[in-house]
């Protein structure tokens, strides 16, 4: 059980590795929105719900949020989903989780 909790530790990191050698290697104005992490899914929630503070306010961001992105309730929980198609943004930190689910749900072997 050890030795697939660190495989399944080892294929994350070097998930995680080439997904920031990819991101590092575009122009540098897109890297910061080629994939949304928790902490700016955060301040694009507070941006959407126009509660920014005044440090924080800057209008090219607020329009980025408005025009690119929505706030579904479900439930009692809110989440951030795309404005064009309506489907929940999927966060940085769960990349790895949810690709190997879908790996595993398709009965792909390598």
């Amino acid at each position: 059980m050890a030795d697939i909790q660190s495989s399944d530790n080892d294929s994350r990191k070097n998930f995680y590795k080439l997904a920031d050698r990819h991101i590092n290697s575009l122009n540098i104005k897109f890297q910061h929105k080629t994939v949304i992490t928790c902490a700016l899914s955060e301040k694009i929630i507070v941006g959407l719900q126009n509660k920014l503070s005044s440090e924080e306010n800057n209008l090219r961001f607020t329009s980025w949020c408005c025009y690119s992105f929505t706030l579904r309730l479900i439930g009692k929980q809110q989440f951030l989903c795309d404005n064009k198609n309506g489907k929940s943004i999927l966060l940085y930190e769960n990349m790895y989780d949810v690709f190997k689910k879908i790996h595993i749900e398709i009965a792909h072997g390598g």
